[in-house]
């Protein structure tokens, strides 16, 4: 069976994310398998050689993308051999061979070597064995709703905020040892959040929770 798939980095799953999977499973009405290609890693982390926080973990995202209707989840490894890849060649020799009906993709996509594909160019191609479909940006006060955009909010504290562009909870998958956290989702700054555990609220202080040490949980604000 072919595929409607939509393309991008997803972190968050947001509301334009969000959008796009809604899409997704719109044209595949049952015809088709609603899917998602993605990367992992990111590829901002192989270009910076720099670690980064995200707002959400690989898992985190596939729990959100087959929450909201996702079958089949295409996972492309991103290394700098990948990044390498001319447009032409990313477009038939990755996308051709995916067996897809229809791309659906944000008017922002790039890809290929430096970004030098793009939307518009995969709209025009004549190389493509699959359909195009374009959507546009969602926006907040005339800024479009991105994943920097609401990992900055949550970096300043304005979970609020965040959690309405999100569409969703926020939440990190931590370890705790000696009542400190460490994750690789970004931290509200410094102060003081209400959070669930298991259902049972507890104060995040300064990134300090008094909680039994864990390798593994999940921490909601609230």
């Amino acid at each position: 069976m072919k595929k409607v798939a939509c393309i991008g980095n997803f972190d968050g799953v947001h509301q334009g994310h969000q959008l796009l999977i809604e899409r997704v499973v719109e044209l595949a009405n049952n015809k088709f398998i609603p899917t998602v290609i993605t990367f992992n890693p990111d590829p901002e982390i192989i270009f910076s050689n720099k670690e980064k926080k995200f707002l959400t973990t690989l898992k985190q995202k596939k729990d959100y993308m087959y929450m909201f209707g996702i079958k089949e989840i295409i996972i492309i490894p991103f290394t700098k051999e990948v990044s390498y890849i001319s447009k032409e060649k990313f477009l038939e020799e990755v996308l051709n061979r995916l067996d897809l009906d229809t791309l659906v993709c944000g008017r922002d996509f790039t890809f290929g070597h430096k970004g030098e594909g793009n939307s518009d160019y995969l709209t025009k191609s004549k190389k493509k064995n699959f359909k195009v479909e374009i959507m546009e940006h969602i926006l907040f006060k005339d800024e479009k709703i991105s994943s920097t955009l609401i990992s900055n909010l949550i970096s300043e504290g304005n979970l609020d905020l965040a959690k309405k562009l999100l569409n969703h909870d926020y939440y990190i998958e931590a370890s705790i040892l000696n009542n400190e956290i460490s994750t690789e989702n970004i931290i509200p700054k410094k102060g003081e959040y209400n959070v669930l555990i298991n259902s049972k609220k507890y104060l995040l202080k300064d990134k300090i929770i008094k909680y039994p040490d864990k390798k593994k949980v999940k921490i909601v604000f609230i």
